[in-house]
C-alpha cells in the first residue's frame, strides 16, 4: 500500500518505521519543526507538501488536532486517526462528559468553570475533593488530582497554568484506572483492547504527570462488564460515523464504573503496544478497519508492556537552556518493531542519538502470557543498553499487577456472553 501518515509533533515517526518494515511504500508530514528530525536516518525525511491525497491507499493521523483535515480528506482516501468530533470529543471535556452521559455511561459529579475565581467559590461552598481537568489544549500536567478541597484551591491559586482558561473540577472517586479501547468500522466495534498505565514520572506514582510512564495492554476474546457498561455504550451514539478509534478512560470500584475522559486518537505507548500483540501487519489492520472491514482478531500473547526510558532534562525539557544529546547505544534497529523511539535520530556519524529536544527516548515492548513474563522482556531489553543518565520506573510490573489483580478479585475482567 502506498500510506501516508500525517503527524503533529513526530510521535508517529515509529509507525512510519513499522509500516514501511511491514512492506509498505510511506511518506509522512510533520507540523511542528521542531520534530521534523524526529527518528532521522531510520525513516525517510517529511514532505514539506502534500500534494495529492488521492494518490495515497491509506492516510493516518497520529494525533488529535487534525479533525477537519481528517473529515476533509475522507473524500479521496480512507483515513484512520482523527475527525472533528473525536478533536472536541477530547478537548471539549464538558461535551466529551454529555457525551457519556447521553450514551448512559455513568460520570462522577462535575462542574465546568470559565475562570478560578468562579471555581474558588464553588469550592469554598463544596468540602470534597476534586480532579481538575482543562477544556482545550493544555499541558499533560496540567491535570490535577487534589488531595483535599484545600489542596485544590491551593493548586488552582498558586500552580494552575495560565493557559488554562477553562477546566472541569470533577468529585474524586477512588478506584482502580483503566482504559478501553476499540476500532470503529462504522458499524461496528473491533479490536476490544484494555490498558493500565502509569501516569506519574516516579515510582510509587510520584513526581509530575507524564502522560505514560509506562503501561500493559492485553485483549479479551470475549466482551467484559467494563466495556459492556463503559465504551460499547457509544455506539448507539454513533450511527454511521466513519472509522475512528475511540479509548475510553474509566474509574472502576468495586461497585461501578465512571466514566473520565476520552482519548479518540493513537494511545502512546497502547497503540505500539497493541501493534505486538495483533496477529497480522498493522498497516493491513489499519486499512481494514478504514474501509470498513472487521479484521479477524486473534492475540498473538496475552500481555504487551512498555516502560518509558528518558534522560535528562525529560520530563522538563521546557526548562533546558541548551540542546542536550546523548548516545543510544544497544537498540536493536532490525528489531524496532519491538523498540518504541520518539525524540531519537542519527548524527553525521550513523550514531543513534536522542533528539535533544525533549529527550523522551521510548521503550521496549515485551510480551507475555503473565504481566510479569511481559515486563521481563522489557527488562532484559534495558539491560542490554547503554544510555548515559538512564531514568526510568522500575515498579511498573509490581503496581500493574496489582491493579489488574483487583479488577480481577472484583469480577470485573470475567467474561460475558
Amino acid at each position: 500500500m502506498h500510506i501516508l501518515l500525517v503527524s503533529k509533533d513526530g510521535d508517529g515517526a515509529w509507525f512510519v518505521w513499522l509500516l514501511i518494515h511491514e512492506g509498505h511504500k510511506v511518506e509522512w508530514t510533520c507540523a511542528n519543526p521542531k520534530y521534523q528530525d524526529s527518528l532521522k536516518g531510520l525513516v525517510p525525511p517529511p514532505l514539506t507538501k502534500v500534494s495529492d491525497p488521492a494518490a495515497y491507499d491509506l492516510i493516518i493521523y497520529d494525533d488529535s488536532g487534525f479533525g477537519d483535515s481528517a473529515d476533509a480528506a475522507r473524500a479521496h482516501s480512507p483515513v484512520i486517526g482523527g475527525s472533528a468530533y473525536a478533536d472536541r470529543l477530547e478537548d471539549d471535556r464538558v461535551f466529551g462528559i454529555q457525551q457519556m452521559e447521553a450514551a448512559g455511561i455513568k460520570v462522577p459529579k462535575w462542574e465546568a468553570f470559565s475562570s478560578p475565581a468562579e471555581a474558588l467559590s464553588f469550592l469554598a461552598k463544596n468540602n470534597r475533593r476534586y480532579v481538575l481537568k482543562p477544556i482545550g489544549d493544555a499541558p499533560s500536567d496540567a491535570t490535577y488530582v487534589s488531595k483535599s478541597r484545600d489542596d485544590m484551591t491551593h493548586f488552582i491559586e498558586t500552580k494552575l497554568d495560565a493557559k488554562v482558561k477553562s477546566f472541569v473540577l470533577q468529585e474524586f472517586v477512588a478506584g482502580t484506572e483503566v482504559s478501553t479501547e476499540a476500532w470503529w468500522t462504522g458499524r461496528e466495534f473491533v479490536a476490544m483492547n484494555h490498558t493500565l498505565e502509569l501516569k506519574k514520572f516516579m515510582n510509587d506514582d510520584m513526581g509530575p504527570n507524564t502522560g505514560c510512564a509506562g503501561n500493559v495492554v492485553w485483549m479479551p476474546t470475549r466482551p467484559n462488564a467494563i466495556y459492556e457498561q463503559g465504551l460499547k455504550k457509544l455506539a448507539s451514539e454513533l450511527g454511521g460515523f466513519p472509522p475512528q478509534m475511540f479509548d475510553l478512560n474509566t474509574i472502576v470500584t468495586e461497585a461501578d464504573i465512571y466514566g473520565l475522559e476520552w482519548t479518540p486518537r493513537f494511545g502512546y505507548e497502547g497503540t505500539c503496544n497493541l501493534t505486538r500483540l495483533l496477529n497480522g501487519g498493522f498497516g493491513e489492520f489499519l486499512f481494514a478497519v478504514a474501509t470498513g472491514t472487521s479484521p479477524v482478531v486473534e492475540p498473538r500473547a496475552r500481555f504487551a508492556a512498555t516502560i518509558r526510558l528518558s534522560v535528562p532534562p525529560y520530563p522538563n525539557a521546557e526548562l533546558a537552556r541548551k540542546r542536550v544529546q546523548v548516545p543510544i547505544v544497544g537498540v536493536e534497529v532490525e528489531r524496532l518493531d519491538s523498540f518504541v523511539l520518539y525524540d531519537v535520530m542519527k548524527d553525521e556519524d550513523e550514531v543513534i542519538i536522542t533528539g535533544g529536544y525533549n529527550n523522551g527516548i521510548g521503550g521496549p515492548i515485551g510480551c507475555g502470557e503473565t504481566i510479569d513474563g511481559a515486563f521481563q522482556e522489557c527488562d532484559e531489553a534495558i539491560h542490554r543498553l547503554d544510555i548515559p543518565n538512564l531514568q526510568y520506573r522500575t515498579d511498573a510490573s509490581k503496581s500493574l499487577q496489582a491493579r489488574y489483580s483487583t479488577l480481577q478479585a472484583q469480577g470485573w475482567l470475567r467474561p460475558i456472553g
